[in-house]
């Protein structure tokens, strides 16, 4: 049951791919050429080093917020999915910032955001986004800790929307600054290459792996038996996924280059 589970994950995702990529490719066809030629660029360095999507640039605004065991990182990609408040297959949710904690011998807590965000991001912005990260962390922890269950559309939406009216309340955002961050996300988005977030989530597992000498102050230890039995049973399950993530990648690239009108855009 759960082959059968996954067998039809994978085909509507596959799907769904192929759908966002005709979604994605007429965004870019609103830029200019040499825009859209940077995008595509940096689009197939992602796919030929998954680890570059990630690294350690332009930290200095959200270090002096975040708690010392929270590894930052940085990228130049927008992360894309699905939208949870919309399911239809042309609507997006973007994220600028997005947390995960991976077990890799120990436990890394990993928060990452967008490099131009945070370059012109407001310091209330860049903590109202950060607090939001982290309460969602806390939640999706004591899910593990507790178990492991899949959440449900309904359940995502609502752990987004409670956790943003605290991090709103905690960060002391101004409905006006909520606005302007809204505009700030939905620029970015317009000009940043896109990954699906599976992808982003590989990506950053390469990363981490290549990279894990130089963040063992990060490393935090199983507080049990039972939580290092998952972790070892999450970072099993979760190499099952690398390929299929990386292909379907492979896939929205090579459908966006379809798309696009290779002789505007100089691809021969």
């Amino acid at each position: 049951m759960h082959k059968l589970s996954k067998e039809k994950f994978e085909e509507e995702y596959t799907l769904w791919i192929k759908s966002a990529a005709k979604d994605v490719a007429f965004a870019l066809n609103q830029l200019k050429p040499e825009e859209v030629k940077s995008i595509i660029t940096r689009n197939e360095q992602y796919l030929e080093k998954p680890e570059s999507v990630y690294g350690t640039q332009g930290l200095d605004a959200v270090s002096k917020l975040a708690p010392p065991n929270i590894l930052l990182l940085s990228t130049e990609a927008v992360v894309f999915s699905q939208s949870i408040f919309a399911p239809m297959p042309g609507v997006f949710d973007y994220a600028l910032a997005m947390n995960r904690r991976y077990y890799l011998g120990s436990w890394y807590s990993i928060i990452t955001f967008n490099t131009e965000y945070l370059e012109e991001a407001s310091e209330t912005m860049i903590k109202y986004a950060l607090f939001h990260e982290l309460l969602q962390k806390e939640i999706y922890e004591e899910n593990m800790r507790s178990g492991i269950r899949k959440f449900s559309h309904e359940e995502k939406r609502k752990i987004s929307k409670d956790t943003l009216h605290k991090a709103i309340e905690s960060s002391g955002i101004t409905p006006n600054e909520l606005a302007l961050e809204n505009e700030l996300m939905l620029k970015i988005s317009r000009h940043s290459p896109l990954i699906p977030k599976p992808f982003a989530e590989t990506a950053l597992y390469w990363y981490m792996e290549l990279n894990i000498e130089d963040f063992k102050q990060y490393a935090e230890s199983s507080k049990n038996d039972k939580e290092e039995t998952i972790g070892k049973k999450l970072n099993s399950d979760f190499k099952g996924w690398l390929d299929f993530s990386t292909k379907t990648y492979k896939m929205l690239l090579a459908g966006l280059k379809k798309e696009l009108n290779y002789m505007d855009y100089g691809y021969a």
